[in-house]
């Protein structure tokens, strides 16, 4: 029944979220010019309306201008095009005669009239050809003016494009956030995660210490460096690192028949200061002094992933309205499957413990003894279970069991330190003692909330 309920809240939300997706009716006029998301298609414009005071323009000058209406699909219909684009292109269809400069403007207020859209959304068509990508979902207006005699030798032309990308994105993103609470609390993720960004600050910083010694390098090496670090760091890396090294080598005097096994030393040291690095960074911030990874940490990198989670699912689609109901499917789909995985690992460990005493007791048998009879009953009636309740157990609230635990722990304590023999061992053991401090325990045994998932 518990598991039932997710599945149940999972699939009204998904219901409203699919009713709420809105439908593209839109009425037009019929002389008005219209164009289709979802068809390849060329439109020729007219000769255009002459709008006086059109903004951006000379005060009283006449312009010409023309809208086309693009009219977009419904998205419950239309589902799955859920990562297709829609490119609008604005070219010239005579190049051999005078083309006149013209401006465009992309918009959806369907309350302005032709030609006025503010200044600053009008955009200069450069060398004969514009172009502007929008979602296959919306209804868009396109106005495009001229200051020339016509607007017939230009044309505009849609078509859909599929990437591939935004369902990987949709994907990835569904699984980062699924297994983000695991990542946040694995050692592994920590250390691997610190030992790569070791390496590759190592390897920054070689590259940057590298570049000084080189004569043509010097003026040049900040600029280099904070490329590398934020464009294409791996084809940068592979493209300058041989060279920088010959000729890092050839400056010390190094042969040309040493350069290969000096490569894979340096190589085989950057990689390890660069792991030892990242080790270093995860005993010093992340765990605590009983190794256990700090609660506040771990609560800062279950968010840094999520959020890293959300972003690529919220990419995944060019339609906004669609990419924000993405997130949230894939929100509440991590959340569901987090608790069917839970839900079955427990079931397996309950079957592993419930074995368990079997494979024992036959391990124990002695293969020439008689087997035993069975035990009898005992007459209390009463057995020690994990997992049944019995009516005859004592039920302790959250402060009685405190209070129960705090005053035995306190009587064994007592009962210890005042016999001899914990005297003798303390008086011969006393600098191995140690107190820790409250603190550190409190901010490791503090619950996660369950807003934290």
């Amino acid at each position: 029944m518990a598991s039932a309920e997710p599945g149940r809240i999972f699939a009204c939300v998904l219901w409203l979220l699919f009713f709420s997706l809105p439908f593209s009716s839109s009425v037009e006029p019929s002389s008005e010019l219209s164009l289709v998301a979802a068809e390849s298609a060329r439109l020729q414009l007219s000769h255009g309306m002459p709008v006086k005071n059109s903004p951006g323009s000379k005060p009283g000058t006449l312009v010409l201008c023309e809208r086309v209406h693009i009219r977009g699909l419904s998205r419950l219909k239309y589902l799955g095009k859920f990562a297709n684009t829609a490119k609008l292109k604005i070219s010239a269809t005579n190049s051999s005669i005078r083309i006149p400069a013209i401006e465009v403007c992309l918009h959806r207020n369907t309350s302005l009239g032709i030609g006025m859209c503010p200044h600053s959304q009008w955009e200069k068509v450069a060398k004969d050809s514009w172009s502007g990508s929008m979602s296959p979902f919306e209804d868009k207006l396109l106005d495009i003016r001229t200051a020339g005699s016509s607007l017939e030798s230009f044309e505009v032309s849609i078509e859909e494009e599929f990437f591939r990308y935004r369902l990987i994105f949709l994907i990835l993103g569904i699984i980062i956030m699924s297994l983000a609470s695991l990542l946040s609390k694995s050692l592994v993720f920590y250390y691997s995660s610190g030992m790569a960004i070791g390496v590759v600050l190592v390897i920054l910083i070689v590259l940057f210490q590298g570049m000084k010694l080189l004569p043509t390098g010097r003026k040049n090496s900040l600029a280099i460096f904070v490329y590398s670090s934020f464009v294409g760091l791996g084809s940068f890396l592979l493209r300058y690192i041989p060279g920088l090294l010959r000729s890092v080598l050839t400056e010390i005097g190094v042969s040309e028949d040493m350069y290969n096994p000096l490569a894979i030393f340096l190589l085989a040291f950057v990689f390890l200061a660069g792991a030892w690095l990242g080790f270093w960074a995860v005993r010093k911030l992340v765990l605590t002094e009983d190794g256990s990874i700090d609660i506040m940490t771990s609560q800062f990198v279950y968010w840094s992933i999520q959020i890293v989670g959300a972003l690529m699912t919220f990419q995944s689609s060019a339609d906004h309205l669609l990419a924000a109901e993405a997130t949230v499917f894939g929100f509440l789909a991590s959340v569901i499957l987090k608790k069917i995985f839970r839900w079955r690992f427990l079931r397996r460990v309950y079957r592993k413990l419930s074995k368990s005493p079997r494979k024992n007791s036959r391990r124990l048998e002695i293969p020439d003894s008689p087997p035993s009879p069975p035990s009898p009953l005992s007459d209390s009636g009463l057995f020690a279970s994990t997992f049944h309740t019995t009516p005859e157990r004592r039920k302790f609230s959250k402060e009685e069991w405190e209070m129960f635990t705090a005053e035995t722990t306190k009587q064994a304590l007592q009962e210890l330190a005042s016999s001899p023999d914990f005297h003798r061992w303390c008086s011969s053991n006393v600098e191995r003692i140690s107190v820790a401090p409250r603190s550190t325990r409190k901010v490791a045994d503090q619950p996660r909330h369950w807003w934290l998932l």
